[in-house]
């Protein structure tokens, strides 16, 4: 969660302890959606994090524990390869979506930054964990706002 507050301490500062609410905005909340769907992020991203060289998953302990708590909600862990390039795929497809909604310079809204962005670039970040995404150069240069203090996977991605 430390890669979140980092993002509200980043847009507190650039809005002066402002930060604009979450618009609930369909086109937004229709990317979320996806993005969330268990049938989605989890089984591209759950068992791809834990391969990822950071201090989370360094203790062998971390990552069976972060297994066990999805297992025994019933979390789909991953898919098979064919299952998992045709979600790489239409993940792919949504990507080229998301661009399309990006209204302001390297933010969600025409006024700047705000709690769509908090939300947002999170879950985008999670997803430089999983090779084959490609992310649009406006999405890049969107995920590129937060700066270095935002660590990106994409050199690790499996």
């Amino acid at each position: 969660m430390a890669e979140s507050l980092e993002i509200c301490s980043f847009l507190i500062g650039r809005h002066q302890l402002v930060c604009p609410c979450a618009t609930g905005r369909p086109d937004i909340k229709s990317i979320e959606s996806y993005l969330l769907d268990k049938k989605v992020m989890n089984p591209l991203t759950l068992t791809r994090l834990t391969k990822i060289p950071v201090a989370d998953w360094a203790d062998p302990r971390d990552i069976s524990y972060h297994l066990w708590k999805h297992q025994k909600k019933e979390d789909i862990l991953g898919y098979s390869s064919e299952e998992d390039a045709e979600a790489i795929k239409d993940l792919n497809s949504k990507l080229i979506e998301f661009a399309a909604i990006i209204k302001g310079d390297k933010c969600l809204n025409t006024w700047g930054f705000g709690m769509d962005d908090v939300i947002m670039l999170p879950w985008l970040r999670r997803l430089t964990c999983i090779k084959g995404v490609v992310f649009p150069d406006v999405v890049k240069e969107y995920m590129s706002t937060v700066g270095a203090q935002v660590e990106d996977y994409t050199k690790h991605a499996v």
